[in-house]
């Protein structure tokens, strides 16, 4: 896999794993504020997967995608974590350790890559923000 490849993969999977944890977490969260949170992050996440797909398919390159099996483990963990406590605070600390899984993922792919165009660069560095972002927005509910 070149280098183009696993940036590519980090951010497709980023949206993957957000994805289904804010599905698996979604029908727990009781504050309306927080649901609202989570449906922008879950039309950005959705939105974010649409447009690296086409990517990857455009350039004809072969990403590495979450097995469907780490998808039903995530699930699976998420909603034992929060039948054990559903608070608000316990859910946003979730997403908010989620996130930064996340953002470690694509951190090491962009800071292993030798060989990236720089718009490349630019949208994993944007994609970074973003995540910065929901983390601060989620700071709020713990």
């Amino acid at each position: 896999m070149n280098d183009r490849e696993k940036v590519l993969s980090a951010i497709m999977q980023n949206a993957e794993m957000g994805t289904t944890a804010i599905h698996s977490i979604y029908s727990q969260v009781k504050d309306p504020s927080l649901k609202n949170e989570l449906r922008r992050q879950l039309n950005e996440y959705s939105d974010r997967a649409n447009s690296v797909s086409r990517q990857i398919s455009n350039l004809n390159l072969n990403c590495k995608r979450v097995s469907p099996a780490a998808k039903a483990m995530t699930a699976m963990t998420v909603k034992l974590k929060a039948a054990s406590d559903n608070s608000t605070e316990h859910l946003a600390e979730m997403l908010v350790q989620g996130t930064n899984m996340g953002i470690i993922k694509i951190n090491h792919a962009l800071n292993s890559a030798q060989n990236i165009s720089p718009k490349l660069t630019v949208q994993a560095k944007e994609l970074l923000s973003k995540e910065q972002h929901y983390i601060d927005r989620l700071k709020t509910y713990l």
